[in-house]
C-alpha cells in the first residue's frame, strides 16, 4: 500500500510537469514571480522539467514494481561475461 502511494505521486509529478501539459501552466500562474521566471527562461523550465517528468516516471514504474531492480540484478549475475564461474567449468 505505500508503494502504490508513493507511485501515485511520482506519477503526479509526472502528470503536471508532462511537456504536453507545461502551455497550461502560463495562464494558471500569470501575474506571479514564478509566473515572469517562466515566461523569461520558457525554454530552459521546458528542458528542466521535462527531465523531471522523464525521471517522475522512471521513480513511479520502479516503485511500483521493486521486482524489476532484484530480476536485473539477478540477470547480470548470471549473465557476467568476466565471471570466473564460468571458466570453471
Amino acid at each position: 500500500m505505500k508503494n502504490t502511494i508513493k507511485s501515485s505521486g511520482w506519477f503526479l509529478v509526472a502528470l503536471i510537469t508532462c511537456p504536453c501539459h507545461l502551455f497550461l501552466l502560463p495562464p494558471l500562474i500569470a501575474g506571479t514571480a514564478l509566473g515572469s521566471y517562466f515566461t523569461e527562461f520558457k525554454y530552459v523550465i521546458f528542458i528542466v522539467m521535462g527531465l523531471l517528468f522523464v525521471f517522475a516516471l522512471f521513480k513511479g514504474w520502479r516503485i511500483l514494481d521493486p521486482k524489476t531492480k532484484n530480476e536485473t540484478k539477478e540477470d547480470t549475475k548470471m549473465h557476467d561475461c568476466c565471471s570466473m564461474e564460468r571458466f570453471k567449468s
